[in-house]
Formats: structure tokens, sequence, C-alpha cells
């Protein structure tokens, strides 16, 4: 399991390890806006969902080839890149980014000759999931993504179960977005912010480097929840202090 720590380098962002190079040459170059790789693109986002890993950049190159040629729209591989971006981070620009770059559900649908509106039904479930996460109301995202909503059962049913380890990368992010706020939280919260039961939370802390002490997760010090007071001195030479007062005065 992954520490659940605040990044502070976007190099894996923006150059996943996972990536093969054949896939960073055409996404860096001309052959970017070639139609002709669609299937390529297609299929690594594939193996992005069965192994879990990572590539905004590659992406965000399938939602463009799709808006230069909308006839070739699929609303499953579109989905697909929602969800991952969704799980990718809670406060970055993954998922606004790929939503930028898309036109209307309805409009996909037309271009595609399409009747099935799951891409409609879907859509607005996710921006407010997104919301949710971005905002940290994360008892009311699991509440939403668990609920008895057409599209929380599209998703689950028609989407989730092609991830590897979905719900896991989002409490990932969760406890990660939690580690740059705080240095300690009961188990309780914890286990509402993650949705899982209390008696599996102490073990999930662990697995992320947190450690327990009593009904309390510990989190490490780590640049963002061990903030120190800065002391801020200024050398101001007597001549400027006298320019000042002249300027006052004047």
């Amino acid at each position: 399991m992954t520490a659940a720590v605040p990044t502070k380098s976007l190099a894996q962002w923006h150059s996943p390890e996972t990536r093969a190079e054949v896939i960073h040459e055409l996404i860096h170059g001309v052959d970017r806006y070639n139609p002709t790789n669609l299937p390529l693109m297609e299929e690594y986002l594939a193996s992005q969902v069965k192994e879990g890993h990572y590539d905004l950049l590659a992406n965000l190159a399938i939602l463009k080839l799709y808006q230069f040629n909308p006839q070739h729209s699929n609303p499953d591989v579109i989905i697909n890149i929602l969800l991952k971006s969704l799980a990718a981070t809670v406060h970055g620009p993954d998922f606004n980014l790929s939503l930028g770059v898309l036109r209307e559900p309805l409009a996909i649908l037309h271009d595609i000759e399409s009747d099935d509106e799951s891409l409609v039904v879907v859509m607005p479930y996710l921006q407010n999931l997104h919301e949710l996460s971005r905002t940290c109301q994360f008892t009311k995202f699991w509440a939403e993504f668990n609920g008895d909503s057409e599209a929380a059962n599209i998703i689950r049913t028609r989407y989730i179960s092609q991830f590897a380890s979905y719900i896991d990368s989002l409490r990932l992010i969760f406890s990660t977005s939690a580690a740059s706020c705080f240095s300690r939280i009961s188990l309780t919260q914890l286990s509402r912010w993650l949705d899982l039961p209390t008696d599996k939370v102490g073990e999930w802390a662990r697995q992320v480097g947190w450690s327990v002490e009593g009904e309390t997760a510990i989190i490490p010090k780590n640049g963002d929840n061990d903030v120190k007071a800065g002391v801020v001195k200024e050398n101001v030479q007597l001549n400027q202090l006298t320019k000042l007062v002249a300027s006052a005065a004047a």
C-alpha cells in the first residue's frame, strides 16, 4: 500500500513510470492528433483500469481526439477516464481538465447515434462526487457513492468492477488529504471519512504509514501538518527610515 502523504513532486503526474515509450512519443508529438492512434490509446486506458496505474496526459489525449473526431467518441471510455481522474487526487485539476475537453453528453450521443443514455445520467453524478471530494465532504461522498440512485447503480455494476482496487484508491486520496491537515485523527472519524468499519480502520492506518495509539490514528509529520511559526527579521538602515519619514511629511 502506498503511504498516504501529500505529493511534493509532479514528476509522476507528468511522466509516470508505467507509461510505455511509444505512448510517451505519441502524446508529446504531432501524432497526438492522428485518430488512427485511438485504438492504441484506448487499449492503454484499459490497462490503467485493470492494473491500477494512471496517466492523465495520455487520457487527455484520448479526449482531445474525441473532440476533433466526435464520431469516434466512446461513452464507456469517457466514463472510465472520469472515474480514473476522480480517484487520482482530491485537490488536483485532473477531473476538471478531463471534463473541460468534453462536449455535452447529449451532443456526444448524437454524434455517435447512440440510444444508450447512461452517459447523460452518469456525468452529472460524477461531477457531484468530484465536488464532494474537492470540498472534503467525504462522509457525504460515500453516501452518494453507495446510494441507490440510477447513476450510482450504473457506476457500480458496469464500471467499478473492472477497476483494480478502485475503492482503495479513493480511500488513499482521502487519507492523503487528511494527512495534509491533521497530525491526529480519531478512528471513529476516520472510519466515516474512509467508509471503513471501525474494526478495520486501524489496520488501514498502519498500511498507509500511520500509527495507532488507542482510538487515535497518529500521522507522521510531512511538512503540511506540522506548520511552524517563522521569524522574519528585517534590517532597516537609518537613511532609509529618514527618507520614509520625509516622504510621509511631504
